[in-house]
């Protein structure tokens, strides 16, 4: 009896296990993403009806499927600037990552518009469609002659806000 009942419960247990669908074990973070395509010492250039509104270089840029990568990048980039005509953006960084209209600037992180403003970080993020930069780290940078630093930047270049937490401003007033 013990036996027979032994029997049954191994081929119950048999039936059950080949009807479990069993997942497949793979580690996702094992599995390494792999280019679609990949460029070295490359440029990129965006334009409209009128002009060149993009340029991009990069030492090596990687498309994924989901997004793309860029080392050693440079952006020229045409600024909407109410009082300086022709105005011109220029952002660097040793590692841009690119997911739809997000962009992450990573390490060594310089921004410069034409030559009254820059800022140095070490991460920015930018959003190409509403085209606002924001940062949660310390930042420093100059606007004209005057100093300023702090951290959480925010800025909006189609209103042409600047806002951060932090901030310290040194204003010089001496006349030439």
């Amino acid at each position: 009896m013990v036996i027979k009942s032994f029997i049954y419960a191994i081929l119950l247990i048999s039936t059950l296990i080949y009807f479990v669908p069993i997942a497949n074990i793979q580690d996702k973070e094992n599995k390494k993403e792999i280019p679609l395509v990949s460029f070295n010492n490359s440029t990129m250039y965006t334009l409209n009806e009128q002009t060149v509104t993009k340029i991009v270089n990069s030492k090596k840029a990687s498309r994924f499927e989901t997004k793309d990568i860029m080392y050693e990048g440079n952006f020229i980039l045409k600024a909407n600037d109410k009082k300086v005509k022709n105005a011109t953006d220029y952002v660097s960084a040793d590692v841009i990552i690119k997911q739809k209209e997000e962009f992450t600037f990573i390490n060594n992180v310089k921004f410069r518009r034409d030559n009254f403003m820059t800022l140095n970080t070490q991460e920015l993020f930018y959003n190409d469609k509403t085209k606002i930069a924001r940062n949660t780290i310390y930042f420093s940078g100059t606007y004209y002659n005057h100093k300023l630093n702090g951290t959480n930047l925010y800025l909006d270049m189609n209103n042409e806000i600047m806002k951060s937490k932090n901030s310290h401003f040194e204003i010089d007033i001496t006349k030439n």
